[in-house]
C-alpha cells in the first residue's frame, strides 16, 4: 500500500469513528427519562469505558513506534484505554498467557502479533466466538476468525529486500546467509519467501537461516559463528527488526566489512546508527507507528459501531490493511528521519 492510500484508508477510519461519536454524544445529551405509565422503557446510558490489549511477538525496540501510535489513537478517542505486552522470550506459551491476563482484566479488543499460526489459530478463533473483537498486525493468520489485519504485506517487502539486494550486487554473485527469531511466524516465512523469488534466476542463493529466538545474544553469536565458519558467505541478511543491528556489530568487529554486504529489515536506533557509519547497505523499513495507531481506532470503531460497519470500509479481500515498506539506504536515511520526526518518533 502507498503512503497515500494507507492516509486515505486512516481517513476513511477517522470518519467511520466521527459517526461513532456522533451517536454518542447524542446518547450522552439525551434526557435520562424515568420509567412510568405514560413513558415506559429504559433509560439512555452513556457507553462504558472501551479496553483495548495490543500483544506484540516480543519486546524489542521495534514496538516503541508501535506504542506511539497506539497511545495518540487512544487519546482521541473518547472513554478509550489501551496497552500492551509482548513475551520476553519469544514463546508462546508466554504470548498464550499475556492474552490470558487481558481477557481477564477484561478487556474489549485485541491486537496480536501471533508467533506461531498454527498455535495461535484456535486460540484466535476461541476468542472471537465468546465475542472478543480481535485483529492480527505485523504477522497474519488470514484463516483464523481474526476480523482484520494491520501490517506489512511480508511476502512483497521479502521480494522488495531481494530486488534491492540484486541492485547493490549488480550482477555479482552471492552467498547469503538469513537470520530471524523464529521461522515459525508467518511474517519471517513470507519474507524468506518474498526474498527467494526475487532472487530466482540470479547468481545469488541463499544458503543458510539461522534462528534465535529472539535471544540477542545469541543473535550476535550466530554471525559470528557464519563468519568463522562460512568464508565464502558475502551476504548477511536480518529478517527481524533486532537482527539487523547483531549483523552490523559482528561485521565490523570482524574487519571483514569491505567483503560483506548486509540488508534486511526495520530502523531500531542501533540500526540507523550503523547505517550512518556506513556498516548496513540497506534496510526495508515498515510503519509500526501505524500498526498501533490503526489497531486501536480499528478495534475502538469495532465495539462502538460494530465490526460489520468497520470492515465495510476495509481493503478486500479479507481485510488486509497493508501499511507498506520503504528502503532506506545512508544516503536516504535523514530525509527518512525528518519524517519520523513527523509522527513523533525517532525510529522504525
Amino acid at each position: 500500500m502507498s503512503r497515500a492510500t494507507l492516509l486515505v484508508t486512516v481517513g476513511v477510519v477517522v470518519m467511520l469513528l466521527g459517526g461513532c461519536q456522533q451517536q454518542t454524544q447524542q446518547a450522552q445529551q439525551a434526557p435520562e427519562t424515568s420509567p412510568g405509565p405514560a413513558s415506559p422503557g429504559p433509560s439512555v446510558q452513556a457507553p462504558k469505558k472501551v479496553k483495548i490489549g495490543i500483544v506484540t511477538n516480543a519486546v524489542a525496540p521495534f514496538w516503541s513506534p508501535m506504542e506511539v501510535g497506539m497511545k495518540e489513537a487512544a487519546s482521541r478517542l473518547p472513554g478509550c484505554e489501551a496497552s500492551w505486552q509482548g513475551p520476553q522470550n519469544a514463546r508462546v506459551a508466554e504470548q498464550r498467557r499475556i492474552i490470558e491476563n487481558y481477557v481477564a482484566q477484561g478487556v474489549d479488543g485485541l491486537a496480536i502479533s501471533p508467533l506461531e499460526p498454527e498455535a495461535l489459530k484456535p486460540v484466535i478463533n476461541d476468542l472471537v466466538a465468546k465475542g472478543m473483537k480481535v485483529v492480527c498486525i505485523d504477522s497474519d493468520i488470514p484463516d483464523s476468525d481474526r476480523m482484520a489485519y494491520i501490517g506489512t504485506d511480508n511476502f512483497r517487502a521479502g521480494h522488495v529486500l531481494g530486488k534491492k539486494l540484486l541492485e547493490i550486487m549488480a550482477g555479482k554473485s552471492g552467498k547469503a546467509v538469513a537470520f530471524v527469531g523464529t521461522l515459525s511466524a508467518q511474517n519471517a516465512r513470507d519474507r524468506l519467501d518474498g526474498l527467494k523469488d526475487a532472487l530466482r534466476g540470479s547468481k545469488i542463493e541463499v544458503v543458510d537461516v539461522k534462528q534465535d529466538n529472539t535471544d540477542k545474544g545469541k543473535a550476535r553469536r550466530n554471525v559470528e559463528d557464519t563468519l568463522q565458519a562460512m568464508p565464502d558467505v558475502n551476504i548477511l541478511i536480518g529478517l527481524w527488526s533486532y537482527n539487523l543491528p547483531a549483523i552490523a556489530e559482528a561485521v565490523k568487529q570482524s574487519g571483514k566489512r569491505a567483503k560483506i554486504t548486509v540488508i534486511g529489515f526495520d530502523a531500531e536506533p542501533a540500526t540507523i546508527q550503523s547505517l550512518r557509519e556506513g556498516f548496513i547497505d540497506a534496510t526495508v523499513v515498515q510503519k509500526p507507528y501505524y500498526f498501533g495507531y490503526l489497531a486501536v481506532m480499528l478495534l475502538y470503531n469495532m465495539v462502538t459501531c460494530g465490526v460489520d460497519a468497520v470492515q465495510m470500509v476495509l481493503p478486500k479481500p479479507n481485510n488486509v490493511v497493508d501499511t507498506g515498506v520503504e528502503v532506506i539506504t545512508p544516503k536516504t536515511l535523514d530525509s527518512y528521519l525528518e519524517g519520523l520526526k513527523k509522527l513523533g518518533i525517532e525510529s522504525s
